[in-house]
């Protein structure tokens, strides 16, 4: 992969998106396969599928991240992002791995299918792979070219399971901890009560709750946060 085709491409990792800060929870066997694709029967190919803020994305970036110092360049590309075009990948090639996410937003696009057919095809025969992810398995994501829906399900179709509820104070407390910073449980429980319960929007409100506090010296107490709570929510 060309540093002339990265650069034109809207691949910026967020900084937070690491394997050591995903709780595993129920995806244990998920994670191991992403961190030694070894492991699996067709290490060219996995395709992740579950609900919003089951942390796909998360884990796509991750696997980027891990493969940083690898001798092929990885690639992460959100495929719902606007101005992101078929043309943009459609020179990608090489023994590195392509990390496709939302590939729901372009099925049933011929365009796009036969540029994801074309990907798939030359990172196979180059000794890359592709991790792909989307809210659907591949048999119900609405893909036009059986080809490239059997292509992506050869190696593979996992679940990502969204974390449950009981989870969701760990998965903050291993977020924050990570950062250096210090949840106390009667926070963790206010955010939980005032905010949608989705790890997504948790999440984002703690990294900014965090800079706040850091800017401002203080520390996170019940009326700090309700305070910040407050005002980042609304804008």
């Amino acid at each position: 992969m060309s540093g002339a085709d990265q650069i034109r491409l809207p691949l910026r990792l967020k900084d937070q998106a690491s394997f050591e800060n995903f709780l595993v929870g129920n995806n244990g066997q998920v994670v191991e396969l992403l961190q030694d694709p070894a492991a699996g029967s067709n290490a060219q190919v996995i395709y992740l599928h579950g609900p919003k803020g089951a942390g796909k994305s998360h884990l796509l970036q991750a696997c980027c991240r891990d493969r940083l110092e690898s001798a092929g360049t990885p690639a992460y590309v959100s495929l719902s992002l606007d101005g992101v075009r078929p043309e943009m990948i459609r020179d990608l090639e090489g023994p590195g791995m392509v990390c496709l996410d939302d590939i729901d937003s372009v099925s049933g696009d011929r365009l796009w299918e036969e540029t994801l057919l074309g990907l798939y095809e030359r990172l196979t025969q180059s000794g890359g792979s592709l991790l792909v992810a989307g809210s659907y398995p591949p048999a119900q994501a609405g893909f036009a070219l059986a080809d490239l829906a059997t292509r992506l399900a050869s190696g593979g179709v996992w679940r990502v399971q969204p974390l449950d509820e009981d989870q969701l104070p760990e998965a903050m407390q291993l977020r924050a901890r990570l950062r250096g910073l210090e949840l106390p449980d009667a926070v963790v429980a206010y955010l939980l009560r005032r905010v949608r319960r989705d790890p997504s929007t948790l999440f984002v409100l703690l990294d900014q709750i965090d800079d706040e506090a850091f800017s401002h010296q203080r520390r996170l107490t019940v009326p700090f946060v309700r305070e910040l709570a407050g005002r980042l929510l609304q804008s």
